[in-house]
């Protein structure tokens, strides 16, 4: 499995999971020429694209669907309208994208329709957890998601940087909210639940550029390991940027 993360954050984000001739667009946010660039270093182009799987269709997550073929495209009824109605996809089901088999997980957003993706590699049988873009995650999404080899999770802001920021009241209360999106301890809460034997590496993805930063992420993940007794140390975990590309 290779997980190439092209940008990550409120400006735009797209990341793309690969195996052997399959190569999935997790969301169509990201800019063009970066991602264009990737491919082209493993020979290949836009067109090699094989499906374009969407968490919801906030601007940073579609700005640049367009640029794609929609026959491509599959997401949830209500993300984006698709000629194609075998690709609109449910919860509880599961399915096969060429090398890989995906479920969708459950989010909180307030979009019109969201979700997160359980991936699973059948050449490797390695598992990512995509999860990003949600103010909560209940137990039923944890338990689908314990013990991954890897994660792909959400950790936007940190409370105090909020609400000191100079963000309105209104705008404050929907980033917090149960609809919102995950803060660094929300999500570092999570992820001590759910980090077992199998996991690998940790990636902390949509940082606000106003209201975070790498330093604070791995510092809250840092203290709430140690309060839990888990090896901080043990995990490979990263900071993904919204101008620098990430890999696996």
């Amino acid at each position: 499995m290779e997980f190439i993360n092209i940008v990550s954050g409120s400006k735009g984000n797209g990341s793309m999971l690969i195996e052997g001739r399959t190569i999935i667009l997790i969301d169509a946010g990201c800019g063009i020429r970066k991602l264009k660039n990737e491919l082209k270093e493993r020979g290949l182009t836009i067109e090699d694209i094989s499906y374009i799987l969407l968490t919801h269709n906030h601007n940073d997550h579609i700005k640049t669907l367009d640029k794609f073929p929609l026959e491509k495209v599959y997401c949830l009824r209500k993300v984006v309208s698709l000629k194609n109605k075998k690709h609109y996809l449910e919860f509880d089901k599961n399915y096969d994208f060429g090398d890989f088999k995906v479920e969708l997980l459950r989010t909180s957003h307030d979009s019109e329709a969201y979700c997160g993706f359980l991936f699973i590699d059948k050449v490797t049988n390695e598992k990512l957890g995509f999860v990003t873009d949600t103010g909560y995650i209940e137990l039923d999404t944890l338990e689908k998601i314990r013990n991954l080899d890897y994660y792909y999770f959400e950790s936007n802001h940190d409370l105090e940087l909020l609400i000191s920021s100079a963000r309105s009241d209104l705008l404050k209360a929907r980033i917090a909210s149960y609809k919102g999106h995950l803060s660094n301890e929300q999500a570092a809460i999570y992820l001590s639940y759910i980090i077992g034997e199998n996991t690998k590496k940790i990636l902390l993805a949509h940082l606000s550029e106003e209201c975070n930063s790498p330093f604070l992420a791995l510092k809250t993940v840092y203290e709430i390991f140690k309060d839990k007794n888990i090896d901080y140390d043990k995990y490979d975990i990263r900071c993904l940027s919204q101008r620098e590309v990430t890999k696996l």
